[in-house]
């Protein structure tokens, strides 16, 4: 994989992680070694490097995920995704970097789902005493995110705020210190263009995140951690001010380098959240968020389990729990073109009963459960490098005991892939 390749992966995994981001930490001297190697386009003290990233090229026969006894709408999508990063090395103790990304996500039919939106980053990292490192940076995150499992809609989402962290570093690798971060989330339906649509005011929030961390180095590129925090969650409408909520969670697992035949990272922890509105239930047990790919030979394998607890869009469902589990093969035909597939299963559990509507009548249901399975199969090509062009199909289907949530969902397409 070519190092500006690794770098967008690397911002794909920040910006993508959430609650746990923390385990995406490297130390100071990794970042700045690896910016020192790049080849970029240097103009003046800056390293410009270029990325660019095309997902969702094709064809989907359920945009909104429309449940299947009703007519289902079909379109043509795409999505394109340039980036430039600008690296400025001050000495040798100090790193400033800004990222710009926009995104453009098209429709052909679905006029007013097309969407422009960008993401803006800027941070500064020191290093001192030749042993504490600090960092921080604020984050302008905005992305279109298309129908989801729990959301019917495509829904432009915003995350802006900051993040600090210091540690104590070794030169051996081992880091152990403190980080936090304020964010505001936003939401609101990307079809229609009023912000203070029913989604906004379920979900706009601002989270509030302490954490103690811990990575230590057991090979030369590899890692195991430990992190432990709090997040306190405000509700920004106060409408849904008995929504906020507290949470406490712990996280322990192995971090494989970005580089190599595995890659990714082993992530099991305990959460407990609690509503600070009396009645309602809580939630604690077992998270997680592993995704793990080895290959050897012509053989390429993944696996990748999630759990967490997510707020609903549901005014009366407050929150629902996901189970996902998936696996993926991959085989190499020639050096330069594989076969590819993988199986999805997951399951979205609702503790508090809610009220649905379905062809304009009220359902209250209780102990909603929906199960989602994913297929897909396709192929590979490489262009150049580590970078290739997939092509696949994708086949969605979801069962719920909640009236119309039955879906069902087919995608042909192809994007770029990094991971040749």
């Amino acid at each position: 994989m070519k190092r500006y390749e690794i770098l967008a992966l690397a911002v794909v995994l920040a910006a993508s992680a959430g609650r746990l981001a923390a385990q995406t930490y490297r130390t100071f001297a990794e970042e700045y070694d690896e910016v020192r190697a790049k080849s970029g386009v240097q103009l003046g003290p800056l390293k410009v490097l270029p990325a660019f990233r095309l997902a969702n090229v094709g064809y989907d026969s359920n945009v909104y995920y429309a449940d299947k006894q009703d007519p289902a709408v079909a379109d043509y999508t795409a999505t394109l995704s340039p980036e430039v990063k600008g690296y400025w090395l001050l000495g040798s103790s100090a790193l400033v970097s800004v990222t710009e990304n926009p995104e453009w996500s098209f429709y052909l039919k679905e006029k007013d789902l097309r969407t422009l939106v960008n993401s803006f980053v800027p941070a500064v990292r020191l290093f001192l005493l030749r042993r504490l490192a600090l960092s921080g940076d604020y984050h302008f995150l905005e992305h279109f995110q298309p129908a989801t499992s729990e959301l019917g809609t495509p829904v432009r989402d915003l995350r802006k705020g900051w993040s600090a962290h210091l540690f104590f570093e070794t030169p051996r690798g081992t880091a152990i210190g403190l980080s936090g971060s304020l964010e505001d989330y936003a939401y609101n339906n990307a079809s229609l263009p009023d912000p203070e649509d029913e989604i906004s005011r379920a979900l706009d929030h601002r989270e509030r995140t302490a954490a103690f961390e811990f990575y230590y180095r057991v090979f030369s590129r590899s890692s195991i951690f430990a992190t432990a925090g709090a997040t306190d969650y405000d509700f920004l409408d106060p409408a849904s001010s008995w929504r906020n909520a507290r949470s406490y969670q712990t996280y322990g697992g192995f971090r494989f380098p970005l580089l190599g035949r595995a890659r990714g990272t082993i992530a099991l922890g305990y959460k407990r959240f609690i509503p600070r509105t009396e009645g309602l239930k809580s939630f604690s047990g077992l998270v997680a968020d592993t995704d793990v790919a080895l290959r050897t030979g012509r053989v390429g394998l993944s696996l990748a389990y999630t759990r967490d607890n997510y707020f609903s869009y549901i005014d009366t469902a407050y929150y629902y729990i996901e189970d996902r589990v998936r696996g993926g093969l991959a085989f190499y035909i020639l050096p330069f073109l594989r076969l590819e597939g993988s199986c999805q299963l997951g399951a979205l559990a609702y503790p508090e009963a809610q009220e649905v509507w379905f062809h304009g009548a009220p359902y209250l249901v209780a102990d909603r459960r929906d199960i989602n399975r994913v297929f897909s199969a396709g192929l590979a090509v490489r262009i150049t490098g580590s970078t290739g062009l997939s092509i696949g199909y994708n086949i969605y289907r979801r069962t719920s005991n909640a009236p119309g949530f039955d879906i069902d969902r087919n995608f042909i397409g192809a994007a770029l892939a990094y991971d040749f």
